[in-house]
This record gives C-alpha cells, sequence and structure tokens, in this order.
C-alpha cells in the first residue's frame, strides 16, 4: 500500500525522471550560443591585469577602506613591476620608476596621510607608462602590427583614460588628440588592405610615445 506523504511525491519524481530523460536524448552535437568574444578581446594583457588592480584600489579609497586600498595598491605595484622586468623597450625604465613611486606611497595611504588626488595621479602616471611601455614593446618587436590591434588599442585606452588624473591643462588636450588620432588610424588595420595603414600609424603611435616620455 503507498502512502500518502509518498503519493504526494509521485508527480514531482515523474516529471524529474522525464527532465532527465529528456535530457539525456538530446543530441550532442547542439550548436554552442553566440559570443562576441574574439581572439583580440578573449584575453587581458598584463597591462590591463596591472591597471584594473590599480583601479580597485581607487574604488576602495573612495570608499574609505584602506586595508582593501594597501592590498590592492600592492597587487597593482608588483603586476607594473613584474611587467617591466619582462619588457624591452624605451619605456621599461620608466614603468618601474613610476611604480616605484607609487610604492612608496603605500604606508602613506595606510595611515591615511596619502589619498584623493595624490594617489589617484600616481596612479594614472603608472597607468599611462603601462600603455607606453606596452605599445612601444609591440613597435619594437620587429614584426608587423596587423595582429596587434586589441593590444595597441588597449595600450592607447590605458594612456587616455590616465590623462585627466595627470593634469596639465593644453598638454593634456595635446596628448588625448593624439591618441585619439592614434586609435582612429589603429582601427584601419583591422580592415582591408590594412597593411597599407602601417606606416602612417607607426608614425602616429611614435608621437603618442613621444608625448608620453615628457609626463613620464
Amino acid at each position: 500500500m503507498i502512502r500518502p506523504a509518498f503519493t504526494g511525491l509521485l508527480p514531482v519524481l515523474v516529471t524529474l525522471l522525464g527532465s532527465t530523460v529528456a535530457l539525456a536524448q538530446l543530441p550532442a552535437g547542439l550548436p554552442k550560443a553566440p559570443t562576441t568574444m574574439t581572439a583580440d578581446t578573449a584575453a587581458q594583457s598584463p597591462a590591463d591585469t596591472a591597471a584594473a588592480k590599480l583601479d580597485a584600489a581607487l574604488a576602495a579609497s573612495s570608499k574609505g577602506d584602506k586595508a582593501a586600498t594597501v592590498s590592492a595598491l600592492n597587487a597593482g605595484v608588483a603586476a607594473a613591476e613584474a611587467q617591466a622586468a619582462t619588457s624591452k623597450g624605451d619605456f621599461k625604465d620608466k614603468l618601474m620608476s613610476q611604480a616605484g613611486n607609487l610604492k612608496k606611497l603605500i604606508p602613506g595611504v595606510s595611515s591615511g596621510l596619502v589619498g584623493g588626488n595624490v594617489l589617484s595621479k600616481a596612479v594614472s602616471l603608472v597607468k599611462m607608462a603601462l600603455g607606453a611601455n606596452q605599445i612601444s614593446s609591440l613597435l619594437g618587436g620587429g614584426g608587423g602590427l596587423l595582429g596587434s590591434v586589441g593590444a595597441l588599442t588597449g595600450g592607447l585606452n590605458l594612456m587616455k583614460g590616465a590623462l585627466p588624473a595627470i593634469g596639465g591643462g593644453a598638454a593634456a588636450a595635446t596628448g588625448s588628440s593624439l591618441i585619439s588620432n592614434a586609435l582612429s588610424s589603429v582601427s584601419k588595420l583591422s580592415g582591408v588592405g590594412g597593411a597599407a595603414a602601417e606606416p602612417a600609424v607607426k608614425q602616429q603611435l611614435g608621437g603618442v610615445l613621444n608625448f608620453a616620455k615628457g609626463i613620464l
């Protein structure tokens, strides 16, 4: 004899069993859901990773969380120094120097003496160096740039995003214009006949890097 409590569970068990059988009968080769990820955006560059940690530090600082700010700063500085140590190019030393300057501020952040605009500017200088170092390394690699559109764009965006906190008025406006023009040119590398655009792209990127040298 079936007990009443068990009788009440029968419809649920039958439904679950039916669902399990139906799933088992589904073809193995179902098409995958479409994705917007591309080879260029599938993974963050080391510069992006370091910048993300530094952004997390600023976010924590704005909330008054000293412990989280210090933790994120230490992680961001370590990531920036690791990239500098393995880089080749004109901005290796500049990146290491800016990361070192930021590291010196961490005790002050921990005690509450450093924050606000001072911290934001120091972080932005590291991000500027991260972006410039990434672009410099790509230009010095000796190969073409057609396969580096994502990395070049990422480096330029890091530099552009750092400008407001660095300040400088007219200089910042000049830098923003140079970077915007370079971004427009880099996007042409992805189109048909992109190789023909490389000489102009390299010239514009060189101008952006010269600007960064003046800041860093």
